[in-house]
């Protein structure tokens, strides 16, 4: 993860109840670049695979969507990240465990 995001314009996550909550966010930016797009096309490929009586795929992809916009929305996220990236780069450099 390399891209990193500005501090959010948004100090806390949306409210997400809804398929158009998630959408909103997304619209307004509240995701990771690329998010609302990807979201329309896993969101059709999900109601494509489904039955009237198992939307578990449709659930999924609203649970990876509103989980993105509160990550992207976290203040912290970004430290995060970056303290995981430095404990991998810590652990690539000791080199294999003997």
């Amino acid at each position: 993860m390399s891209a990193q995001h500005a501090e959010p314009a948004y100090p806390t996550a949306p409210r997400l109840k809804t398929v158009g909550d998630i959408r909103a966010a997304l619209r307004q930016g509240r995701g990771f670049p690329g998010d609302a797009e990807s979201f329309e096309a896993d969101l059709a490929r999900a109601l494509d695979a489904s039955t009237p009586t198992d939307l578990h795929r449709v659930a999924d992809v609203l649970n990876e969507y509103a989980g993105s916009i509160a990550a992207y929305s976290d203040p912290e996220f970004d430290a995060a990240v970056e303290e995981g990236l430095d404990l991998i780069s810590e652990i690539k450099k000791r080199g294999p465990l003997s």
